[in-house]
């Protein structure tokens, strides 16, 4: 059976069939979840998680059309064309693949916070004011395509397409399971990777919690660059205006109608285009960034 499930894995892997594989862990998770917490009686609410599974099929739906071929085709062609080192197939080579993954994603994943243009992509995914497994996947339709360019360092660096695709199931399956409320606080664990905890302070709203821990797997990054923050009481969920909506278009634009409603508030070109690079708190008409949130 063991030997089944790795072919089956490899056979994935290298043939970039990734939802194959992580659609039926996402769902066990998700009704997993969902029956663990009518069991105990803790909260969920049913509407966000559909609207979360609408956007999720959408995404799924876009990235089977475009977002697995067009990103992977340039990943292939950098490794091929562009690489300034050969990695290899070692155990050494497959840790420092995924240490460099690691990396990358923490740096992606706080541009996606700080630059006015990639929170847009990247609010979908911290609008919902839940906090559970659908969450993971709730992401802006065209987020494998547009909102990840650092990626594409990877292959430069000597990452191959097949132990991209490996690492990214992996950490996938473990950025599903993080979205939870279910596990609590986990001594020594929290510090050191981005468990349920580490996560659920990613996800808060208040102003203590916000751009905070942005690694994926690893805090080490969050230590090293001094983003990281513990869980003290449980986070309010979401962005710091609330969209109030379980509209899944709704949900997919408001980061983009938030930024445009800034951008006509402007008077000065620059200023326009300030708001594309600038922080999401950031405002044209003071002299100082406004005080935390994220809109």
């Amino acid at each position: 059976m063991l030997e089944w499930l790795t072919d089956t894995f490899l056979r994935l892997v290298a043939s970039g069939d990734t939802y194959i594989f992580l659609l039926p862990i996402f769902v066990a998770l998700v009704l997993g979840e969902r029956l663990a917490c009518a069991l105990t009686r803790a909260r969920y609410d049913d509407r966000d998680a559909g609207a979360n599974i609408a956007v999720t099929v959408a995404v799924l739906a876009i990235d089977t059309l475009v977002g697995a071929v067009l990103p992977l085709a340039l990943l292939a062609w950098l490794y091929e064309h562009a690489r300034l080192f050969t990695l290899g197939d070692g155990a050494r080579a497959w840790l420092l693949a995924f240490l460099l993954h690691d990396l990358v994603w923490y740096v992606d994943h706080r541009i996606s916070h700080r630059v006015g243009l990639f929170w847009a992509m990247h609010h979908v995914h911290h609008s919902s004011s839940e906090y559970n497994a659908t969450v993971a996947s709730r992401a802006f339709i065209l987020d494998n395509v547009m909102a990840r360019p650092l990626f594409y360092a990877l292959p430069v660096l000597g990452v191959s397409p097949f132990q991209f695709i490996a690492v990214r199931i992996v950490v996938s399956v473990w950025g599903i399971a993080q979205h939870t409320r279910l596990v609590p606080k986990l001594p020594v664990l929290d510090w050191l990777l981005a468990t349920p905890s580490s996560h659920r302070v990613h996800h808060g709203s208040d102003p203590k919690y916000i751009d905070r821990n942005y690694g994926e797997v690893l805090m080490i990054w969050d230590h090293l660059f001094g983003s990281y923050q513990p869980e003290e009481e449980e986070p309010s969920y979401g962005v710091t205006e609330p969209i109030n909506t379980y509209n899944p278009l709704a949900i997919e634009l408001a980061g983009f109608r938030g930024l445009a409603r800034r951008v006509r508030a402007a008077t000065r070109w620059r200023d326009k285009l300030a708001y594309l690079v600038m922080p999401p708190e950031w405002r044209h008409d003071r002299d100082a960034a406004a005080p935390v949130g994220r809109e």
